[in-house]
């Protein structure tokens, strides 16, 4: 946890002291007065939905030790006792300055994870790894950007020794800024697919941003490089560091094979690393998720992490909230991966559903895929025809986008009353209890937007 002088501080962002001494000691920085504890920093951020200069008293009222405001805000107190104030030109700035400063204090390791899909199950994989052997600190929940990221790194202690940082983007030069920041030494990119086009327009925009993880590495670095994606296998080419490669269909550094899957229980697999084999149990669903374990166990080896670790780190590691969660309704199965999706993770999803061995019925509960610029209803149209290929009994599109894939699906083959549509989740929530049974199984997914957790929720609250 850092813990600075106002002084210091200054010294790392810039700024003027405008009230209060510098000698106040702060323990933890702060951008919401609803979690600010006692003596921590508060650092006034101005955001599309909120302005911590707004909560400035709160802050105060709740003894911050200090607090970082911008140079457009007039609020000084004139009350001695109340907290040092640091008047900044950017707020968000100052905040990703003074992360910067406190990483560059302590010689951590720090593992950078980006990708398209897999980024969060990778980096609480690679944690639990790396937890066997080190004091380490990891991205919370999903707080990746260039806000989550800067608030992830005062965490560090000088008692740390691997930090797994995962780092988000939806704009071209945001990863490179986020690797100015941490400065990792290990890059893992999981995957490229389309996601985030509204911004970056075309994959091979998606794929120079994401790229940006591997150019910031050095020659002492290693990029853990997915390599049965032709996208990401083509990014290795050129990056300086050394290369770590893994997959299943390709020939790869560490490589999974023999895959035998458990159904509810996960997979069994066996896993080559470099000379040597081990077998691994994965209790997870989804085979997506060999290759994060595939992943993290490139990372282990590359921080020096033995086999016998690796395979208690994979088995003690917990995936987040609504990513292949299973629970019941009345006798039925549901796989709640209601995320996020794009389409390469649609289709991962489908094929999870397709394979699970249930007694009963197939449900698809679909949810809109968004982020997808002027590809969305083709993209969607496409998912339908997918559908159709797959051992799926009932389809349920939620939201407007999802329409097109049920049209498509009917367009394909799929019988009109296996089909349902639905403008709101209560919608889709009726049709799911009319027509369950005991021994079914649905999967529900969509984009983070589409709220698709709420389908679950009300079915199991």
């Amino acid at each position: 946890m850092i813990e600075m002088k106002v002084a210091d501080c200054l010294k790392a962002i810039g700024g003027e002291l405008v009230s209060g001494t510098g000698d106040k000691v702060f323990r933890g920085v702060s951008i919401d007065t609803r979690t600010l504890k006692e003596d921590e920093l508060f650092v006034c951020i101005r955001g599309d939905r909120f302005d911590g200069h707004n909560f400035i008293e709160e802050a105060r009222n709740k003894k911050a030790a200090a607090i970082v405001l911008s140079e457009k805000s007039n609020a000084l107190s004139k009350n001695s006792e109340a907290p040092p104030v640091v008047r900044v030109g950017d707020t968000l700035k100052a905040l990703q300055e003074l992360s910067s400063f406190h990483r560059k204090q302590i010689p951590v390791r720090v593992v950078g994870i980006t990708g398209t899909n897999g980024k969060s199950t990778t980096k609480e994989m690679i944690a639990s790894i790396t937890e066997t052997k080190f004091k380490t600190v990891k991205t919370k929940g999903n707080l990746n950007n260039h806000i989550g990221l800067p608030l992830s790194l005062f965490h560090l202690s000088s008692d740390d020794k691997v930090a797994v940082l995962e780092m988000g983007m939806s704009a071209a030069g945001e990863i490179k800024r986020l690797a100015e920041i941490a400065q990792p030494e290990i890059g893992v990119l999981t995957n490229i697919s389309e996601g985030h086009l509204v911004h970056l327009k075309t994959l091979k925009n998606v794929q120079a941003a994401k790229g940006e993880l591997y150019d910031a590495l050095s020659e002492q670095g290693t990029a853990i490089v997915n390599a049965d994606d032709p996208l990401v296998l083509e990014l290795a080419k050129s990056v300086r560091a050394k290369v770590v490669t893994y997959g299943i269909h390709s020939e790869a550094d560490v490589k999974a094979g023999d895959i035998r899957p458990m159904n509810r229980e996960g997979f069994d697999f066996n896993v080559r690393l470099f000379d040597q084999t081990i077998p691994i149990r994965l209790p997870f669903l989804g085979a997506c998720n060999i290759y994060n374990a595939l992943a993290a166990m490139a990372t282990g080896y590359s921080l020096g992490i033995g086999p016998d670790d690796m395979k208690t780190g994979l088995s003690n590691a917990s995936l987040l909230s609504n990513r292949y969660e299973t629970t019941e309704y009345q006798g039925a199965t549901i796989i709640n991966d209601a995320y996020n999706a794009n389409p390469r993770s649609m289709h991962e999803a489908l094929k999870t559903l397709a394979n699970y061995k249930c007694e009963g019925r197939k449900f698809f509960i679909l949810g809109d895929m968004l982020e997808l610029g002027e590809m969305a209803e083709s993209a969607h149209a496409k998912l339908g025809e997918n559908i159709t290929e797959h051992s799926i009994d009932y389809l349920v599109a939620v939201g407007e986008l999802s329409a097109h894939a049920a049209k498509s699906a009917i367009a394909s083959g799929m019988d009109k009353k296996q089909i349902a549509t639905a403008a709101e989740h209560k919608c889709a929530v009726a049709f799911i209890k009319k027509h369950i049974r005991p021994g079914d199984c649905l999967l529900v997914k969509g984009s983070r937007g589409s709220k698709m957790e709420e389908v679950v929720r009300s079915l199991t609250v």
